[in-house]
This record gives C-alpha cells, structure tokens and sequence, in this order.
C-alpha cells in the first residue's frame, strides 16, 4: 500500500506541491487574520499535517532504493527515479510555516530579531526543498559526464576526470558516492557542498556506484548514454552482479 502511495506522490509530485503551497498560504492568512481561537485551529491542521508528512516519509525513507536508472532520451540521460520523501520532507516544510504565523503576536522587543532569523531560516529551507522536490532527481549521467543540480549547487564531472581504479563502493546504507578524480582540474563545481560527492539518495549506491565505475572505464559506451539500447546493454552487463537490500 505504502509504494501505491509513494508511486502516486512522485508521479504527481508537482501538483501536490502546488497545493500545498496554496494551503500553507491559506492557513498563515486565516492564523494572522483571524482570533486567537480560530488561528489555533489552523495552527493545528497545518502542524498536524506536517506531522503526518514526516511520519510518511520516515517509513517511505525505510523501504529499499532501486537498483534502476530511468532513461531520458529526450535529454540524452540516465537519471535515479524521483524519491516521494522528499516531496514529503517538502511539503512538511512548507505547512511547518504556519507555526513562525501563529508566534508573530508575541514577539516584540529583543525576540523580534530571533523571529526573523527563524522566519527567513524556514522560509529558506521550506524554499529550498520544494524548488528540489519539483525539479524530481538532481543526478543525471550524460554522455559527456556526470551532473548534480540542485536549488543551492551545481556539479558536472566530465568522465575523464573519473579515476575508475580507486572507486569503491559506498556502505549499503550510504547516502553519498564519493568519487576519486584523476584530473580534478576538469571538474566544474558551484553553490554549497563537495566537489567530490554526488547525492545517491534514491537509487541503489552499489548500482550507481557500478554503473559510474563502468563508464569511467569504457568510454565507447559514453555516446550512447540515454537511450533504451544502451541501458538494456548496460543491465545486462551487470547481470552478474548482486545487490542486496540496502534497508534491512
């Protein structure tokens, strides 16, 4: 039921967003607006909310990463599928907003500096993860490299600066793959975060940490990047290999 229910939100992951969006801005009106009763209630539907959101996406973060690429061949790419957490962890910052609303009247004098770094620091984060959350999967392998974009950084990591004899695979459980270079000097970085780690938050880290291993070492394979062809070759040459439950 939980993957029913996961499958829905990525698919649908930008019109929830949108509503949610809508709402939050709803319920931070009604608690500014209204009477202390009335904007309590809406403090408690928002709040409840986001609890409810963070409990889904504690038990979806439990459930085992796929050992799978999406193809993209419109864009020339292999990607990670969307993840439904982070619409959750999304979406659960945004109605988070209504609680900096209902604290507004209270704070006055030598707290009101304190309620405004809150307030930025919220909006900021619940910004952030929503911008994440719409764009889908911040990983993509193309051709000409390896490229990580998200709302605060960019990374592009051409194959050659790869160095696939020092690459190790990540813990089961690992969330990051650290990537040894050969020739840092190529590697264009922007934003916050390392040079040297691509977020692999959704898919199988010994799967992706294979499959860049693999077009690290064999750049014939490069150019056809993307296409259905080239990933059913790409799966049957890791055949063999055995990827277990990364979330027992």
């Amino acid at each position: 039921m939980l993957a029913i229910i996961d499958a829905l939100v990525v698919r649908r992951r930008r019109q929830i967003l949108i509503c949610v969006a809508t709402a939050t801005v709803g319920l931070v009106l009604a608690i500014l607006s209204q009477a202390h009763e009335p904007a309590l209630a809406s403090l408690v539907t928002g709040s409840g909310l986001a609890v409810v959101l963070l409990v889904m996406s504690c038990l979806s973060s439990g459930r085992s990463r796929p050992a799978m690429l999406v193809v993209e061949p419109q864009h020339r790419a292999f990607r990670p599928p969307p993840s439904a957490p982070s619409v959750y962890l999304a979406a659960a910052s945004a109605l988070m907003l209504c609680l900096p609303a209902a604290l507004l009247p209270s704070s006055s004098g030598a707290h009101w500096a304190w309620y405004l770094f809150a307030c930025s620091a919220m909006t900021y984060v619940a910004v952030v993860r929503i911008s994440d959350a719409w764009r889908g999967t911040k990983l993509h392998l193309r051709p000409e490299g390896i490229e990580e974009r998200s709302t605060v950084r960019s990374l592009f990591v051409p194959w050659d600066a790869v160095d696939p004899a020092r690459m190790k695979r990540p813990s089961l459980r690992g969330q990051q793959l650290t990537l040894p270079y050969a020739q840092p000097r190529l590697v264009h970085r922007r934003g916050l975060g390392s040079k040297k780690r691509l977020t692999i938050d959704t898919v199988h880290p010994w799967f992706i940490a294979d499959v860049t291993r693999h077009y690290a070492e064999h750049p014939e394979h490069r150019a056809a990047i993307g296409t259905t062809t080239e990933y059913q070759r790409l799966l049957n040459w890791l055949a063999d290999e055995t990827y277990p439950d990364d979330n027992p």
